[in-house]
Order: structure tokens, then C-alpha cells, then sequence
């Protein structure tokens, strides 16, 4: 990217004369330049030349003119005072030409204000017509807003039902540990086996006992030499270039002092290759293959039975006797009894009980048209809170049904 300075032009408002951008004073009425006089950029900024002149240069970059605050002349960045009225520079200096806004930033403006102009006439009508609306329409609204904001969390389905009906069933099941009657292999009897005694021989397994060979006959593929083939092939034989033609533009920005900047940009101008293939004519040797008749000897099994011994004896082992259940339709619930679990029979010297307990519980909900509604208290102090015909609110979420826990009365402070 290059850099150069071009000089610019300015029309004098009292004569009209033409001057060069360099002068603060007209060439044609000897006025001082002023601020209703803009600076204009040659109609050919390309053929504009380029300030070389060491004076001009210094005007050129010193940076934008200041504006007298007395006589309203235009002063250059070099000068201390004002050249015209005699006032310091620093005392009585504004910007001699305000950057101009774009036509886009115009735009801009231009909504803003229009969308500032709506805000305030909306304010005004509905501050000063309708305050009673307003403030009567304040609380719907907030209220509104917040109940489309808020989450919902409440469930699919509340009612308040009252207790029909109520069931519980305790059960005691009951293991022995006693003699029981087992058979099998050797493998297959515990260390602990009493009273084993021997049946005889059964089938155990099959053995695959060598029976002898079998010549199988068959065709294998085997490489006999090689066979000369040409063929075509692409390879790289050079490069195929282009040049791409080299553009320049020039963009000129005043520099507010009656010179401007131009600078020019270039694109293109580069060199790009690709490689270049030719076919050509090669030489390679393939394997040849050819079949040959071949054979192997495949080994010929056969199935022997074999037999082992089996047993019978008997071990000590926990098995399943028997379930003892109690149930009701009131919230008094119990257990089996001692008497209840005892066995039917004395137990044989070495046997020896033991049980697992488990307890179901059911409270039927009756209360509107809808059909009946059966819940499954988790223990007894749970079961216990459903008194027949109490009511409780009940809900329904994604198919489950729980119960809502109550709250007790706040007591009243004396």
C-alpha cells in the first residue's frame, strides 16, 4: 500500500475565485477563508500532483485547520495565534471543519430521533389522559406476566378423597433346615453328603476316539512364473501457469488543512501453477497362476459312551416349609402368633427354623364419580393414618398417586 498527499481547493464565497488549498487568504479579494468555505477534492484525484514540496508537506500532515472564535478565519495547525485578528490559538480555537456524519450515521439519527419522538407522545398520552388506567392495569399486568413466566410445577391432578376401605396382610414365610434326598455323579455330591451309597454305572459322556485317516482330494491355486504387461499411466510432465492481472485503486480522505491523503491499494498481480500430467507407456510383470490337483489326510473320529458311577445321599439344607398369614379390614393390624408359627410336627434332632417377614397395605379412596382410587402405605405408621372415613388430598403425577402430608393447626400464642 503507498501513501501520497494531493492539494485541494477552495471557492471563495465573497468573489467566487478558485484557490488552492494552500492559501488561507483569497488570491482573487484578499479575504481570509472562513467556515461557510469548504474544501473540494480535484475531479481527478488520480491525476493530481502528488506534493513533494517540503513547506507544502509540513501543511499537508500537520493536522486539521482551527477556527478562530473571534473573526470566525480559518488558521492553520502551524500557527500559534490567529493571522488575522491577532487572537491565540489557544484561547479562541474550534474545530475549523467538524468531521460530516455519513450517510448511513445520518440515517441513524434520523430513526432515533423519529423513535424518540413516538416514546415521548406515548408517555405523554397515557401519563397525563388514562392514570387511572394505568394504575388500575398495573397490578392485571404484573399479575399476568407472572403467571406466564412462573414454571409449572403443579401437579396433573389433586383431590380430596375420603377412606372406605382399608386391608393389611402380614406374612411370615418359614424356612427348615433339615435331611433332604439328592443324587447324582461324584462331582456333583457335597463334602458334606451323609449316608452315600452307589446305583450302579450310568451314561456320563461321549469320548471322539481316532477311527483312522480319509484321503481328501482338492484344488489349490499356485504362482508359475510371471507374465509382461505394458500399460498407460499419467506423470507429471511439467507445470501449466497464469498470471493474475495486477489492479490498483487510489482513495483519497481530506485531511481537513486543504490537502488530502491518497492511498493505494493493489490486488492481483500474482503468479499460480498447476502441475502438468502426460500418459505414457509402462512396463510391469504380473504373477501367473495356475491350478494343481493336490491331497491331505483328514483324521476320522468316532463316539465312545462312557459310563461312571451314580450316588445317592442325603444333605442338610435350607428349603421353603411353609407361609403363616395374618390379615384384617381394620387399622388394628398383628402378626403371627408364636402358636400360629409353631410347626405341625415336633422338629427332628439337628433341624432348626427360621423366617422372613412381610407386610402389604391398602387404603381404598372413594369421594367423587370417578372410579375408586387404591393407595399402598409403605409401613404401618403410614397405614395407621387412614381412619376409615377421613379425608385426604391426594395427587396424580405422571401416573403415580402420593398423598399429600397434613399440616397440623398452628397453635395460638397466649
Amino acid at each position: 500500500m503507498s501513501e501520497r498527499h494531493i492539494e485541494m481547493f477552495w471557492r471563495c464565497s465573497s468573489c467566487n475565485h478558485r484557490n488552492l488549498g494552500r492559501y488561507m487568504v483569497c488570491q482573487g479579494c484578499k479575504n481570509a477563508k472562513d467556515g461557510s468555505e469548504q474544501y473540494e477534492m480535484p475531479e481527478d484525484t488520480a491525476s493530481a500532483v502528488t506534493v513533494t514540496n517540503e513547506a507544502l508537506l509540513r501543511m499537508a500532515t500537520a493536522g486539521p485547520n482551527w477556527r478562530c472564535a473571534y473573526c470566525e478565519s480559518d488558521q492553520r495547525a502551524l500557527d500559534g495565534g490567529c493571522k488575522h485578528c491577532g487572537a491565540s490559538a489557544v484561547e479562541g480555537s474550534i474545530p475549523a471543519e467538524p468531521t460530516r456524519p455519513t450517510p448511513d450515521e445520518k440515517k441513524g439519527a434520523k430513526s432515533n430521533r423519529r423513535l424518540g419522538c413516538y416514546i415521548l407522545f406515548i408517555i405523554a398520552f397515557f401519563g397525563c389522559c388514562c392514570p387511572m388506567w394505568m394504575s388500575s392495569g398495573k397490578k392485571g399486568t404484573a399479575s399476568a406476566t407472572a403467571a406466564t413466566t412462573a414454571p409449572k410445577t403443579e401437579p396433573e391432578r389433586t383431590r380430596t378423597l375420603q377412606v372406605k376401605e382399608v386391608s393389611w396382610e402380614h406374612t411370615v414365610s418359614v424356612e427348615r433346615y433339615r435331611l433332604v434326598d439328592d443324587e447324582g455323579f461324584e462331582e456333583d455330591r457335597p463334602e458334606g453328603a451323609l449316608l452315600v451309597k452307589a446305583q450302579g454305572k450310568r451314561h456320563h459322556h461321549d469320548d471322539q476316539v481316532l477311527a483312522g485317516y480319509t484321503t481328501v482330494h482338492y484344488t489349490e491355486r499356485v504362482q508359475r512364473g510371471f507374465t509382461t504387461e505394458t500399460y498407460r499411466a499419467k506423470e507429471a510432465c511439467g507445470e501449466d501457469c497464469t498470471t493474475t492481472p495486477k489492479k490498483c485503486s487510489e482513495q483519497c480522505t481530506s485531511n481537513r488543512n486543504g490537502f488530502a491523503t491518497c492511498k493505494t491499494t493493489c490486488t492481483g498481480g500474482g503468479r499460480s501453477c498447476t502441475t502438468r500430467y502426460c500418459s505414457v507407456t509402462k512396463k510391469r510383470k504380473e504373477p501367473r497362476y495356475v491350478d494343481e490337483q493336490r491331497s491331505r489326510q483328514e483324521p476320522r473320529y468316532r463316539s465312545v459312551p462312557r459310563q461312571a458311577t451314580w450316588y445317592t445321599w442325603k444333605e442338610w439344607r435350607w428349603m421353603h416349609d411353609r407361609d403363616v398369614k395374618a390379615n384384617g379390614t381394620t387399622l388394628e393390624a398383628r402378626w403371627p402368633t408364636d402358636a400360629e408359627l409353631r410347626p405341625a410336627k415336633a422338629l427332628r434332632k439337628g433341624e432348626k427354623e427360621r423366617n422372613a417377614r412381610d407386610a402389604r397395605y391398602s387404603v381404598v379412596f372413594h369421594g367423587d364419580d370417578q372410579p375408586a382410587i387404591t393407595y399402598p402405605p409403605e409401613t404401618l405408621e403410614e397405614f395407621q393414618r387412614f381412619a376409615p372415613g377421613s379425608t385426604h388430598t391426594l395427587q396424580q403425577e405422571q401416573g403415580k398417586v402420593s398423598v399429600v402430608p397434613q399440616t397440623p393447626p398452628a397453635q395460638a400464642t397466649p
